[in-house]
């Protein structure tokens, strides 16, 4: 039963990517992926993975594990005190405090639906966040015990080529490659709201993959590059295949032409290597050197891409929708300062207050941050921001009783730019396979500690 456990977990990292999905309803006479409810291939391995928890650990046990595991499980604060008063007190804080962080936050986040001017939207949206958090909780307590971090990293790095090969295939074609049972995207330089950039007034699509956006794709191959260089730091592998693997991984991440992630990798890279260069001096250099040849290579060959996509314009789309979905979030902010204007609810607003838009920027605000805000207001953000700095609080306390912390410095590279990414896009909290990314890392990390 561990084994089949193991497999569908590695399967879920793999699967990633892809948007084999069921549409089970839509709100509204037009298809929005924001106001749609969804059922997932991943969403079935999640359901698939938490069974087998409940299956493996007894009723005792499970109660045992943690006060938070209830909490999220009825949102029971009478419950929490009772079990809580039954653990040492002094274990307690270390180890519920995320947990009864996210806990409150579902419970602030349900509270918030009163406030929604489409319940079941938000509701269902709030299932979602239940399910994110059950993944949390069973990556915090069974990620050490069943799972490899080399093994978990080499499928991110397996996946991640997969989709660089196909990444690559599509910025050659121009076009999507018809590969439907992964649901890819319909691409095409002239369909609207395909990301493109404009090179001498020609339109060209940036790299998707199997992800819903090319920012998706360029988050995830972040993710996958970054456990490349832990994976190199760690282990005997052979320059042609780190060259090869590196190589590939690389000229898809850039083809993606995501401006603000592109920018946070170039920077996190070169700190990783300046941390990492007294411990591991030649394989650093090594490492160095190939990313200034990759690219100087990408510079002399997408020179006239480049040139174009980096030139920001404070009058492009990007740059001035940007500026109108935080101009609406504040005020959205301000009308409902406290509880927010429910979860799931921001794209809804906007549909019902501008229904002359063009359907394709119904869209989430571009910053999560803001986007928390308005749908869950202040005491949602708060909780949310207490969750997160309780984690990255746990993890750097238990990094600090240990000697081997390339692991924990190579999650915290990834959390922290996926964190900063979070200021810019809103993908991490409104799409499937950003969940994934960030709830998995969170999960991996806190369970250092769990």
């Amino acid at each position: 039963m561990r084994k089949l456990e193991k497999i569908l977990f590695y399967l879920l990292i793999f699967s990633l990517p892809f948007e084999t999905r069921l549409i089970l309803y839509q709100w509204g006479s037009e298809f929005n992926e924001w106001t749609s409810a969804f059922l997932y291939l991943t969403d079935l391995l999640i359901i698939g993975l938490l069974f087998f928890w409940v299956w493996r650990v007894p009723a005792q046990g499970l109660l045992a594990l943690s006060p938070t595991f209830l909490g999220a499980s009825f949102l029971g604060a009478s419950l929490l005190n009772f079990l809580g008063a039954r653990l040492p007190k002094r274990r307690l804080p270390k180890r519920s405090g995320p947990g009864l962080a996210l806990v409150a936050f579902l419970l602030v986040a349900f509270i918030s639906l009163i406030q929604a001017n489409n319940f079941w939207l938000g509701f269902y949206q709030w299932l979602k966040l239940l399910e994110f958090a059950f993944l949390f909780f069973y990556l915090r307590y069974n990620f050490k015990k069943l799972f490899s971090f080399k093994r978990t990293a080499q499928v991110f790095i397996a996946s991640g080529l997969f989709q660089s090969i196909i990444a690559i295939s599509q910025y050659v074609s121009q076009a999507s490659l018809g590969l439907w049972w992964f649901r890819e995207s319909l691409l095409s330089p002239d369909l609207v709201g395909v990301a493109k950039i404009v090179v001498n007034g020609t339109k060209m699509i940036r790299a998707y993959a199997t992800f819903p956006h090319s920012n998706v794709l360029a988050a995830f191959l972040l993710a996958a590059l970054f456990f490349l260089y832990w994976l190199w730091l760690k282990n005997k592998i052979h320059y042609s295949a780190l060259t090869g693997i590196f190589g590939l991984l690389f000229f898809a991440f850039f083809l993606t032409f995501s401006r603000t992630i592109i920018f946070v990798f170039l920077s996190a890279t070169l700190l990783y290597f300046g941390f990492f260069f007294k411990k591991s001096r030649k394989k650093i250099i090594f490492l160095f050197l190939l990313f200034s040849v990759l690219c100087s290579l990408f510079s002399v060959l997408a020179w006239p891409e480049l040139s174009s996509r980096f030139s920001v314009f404070l009058t492009e789309p990007a740059v001035s929708l940007r500026a109108f979905y935080n101009e609406t979030a504040f005020l959205l902010i301000k009308g409902n300062p406290f509880l927010g204007i429910g979860l799931g609810n921001f794209v809804w607003e906007i549909k019902q207050t501008l229904p002359l838009l063009a359907s394709w920027l119904h869209q989430p605000v571009h910053n999560i941050y803001l986007l928390i805000i308005a749908e869950t207001g202040l005491i949602g953000f708060i909780l949310f921001l207490f969750f997160i700095f309780s984690i990255l609080k746990e993890a750097r306390n238990n990094e600090q009783r240990t000697t081997n912390n390339e692991q924990y410095y190579s999650l915290m590279f990834i959390i922290l730019c996926s964190l900063f990414i979070a200021f810019f896009d809103h993908f991490f909290w409104t799409l499937q396979q950003g969940q994934l990314i960030f709830w998995i890392l969170l999960g991996i990390l806190a369970s250092r500690s769990g």
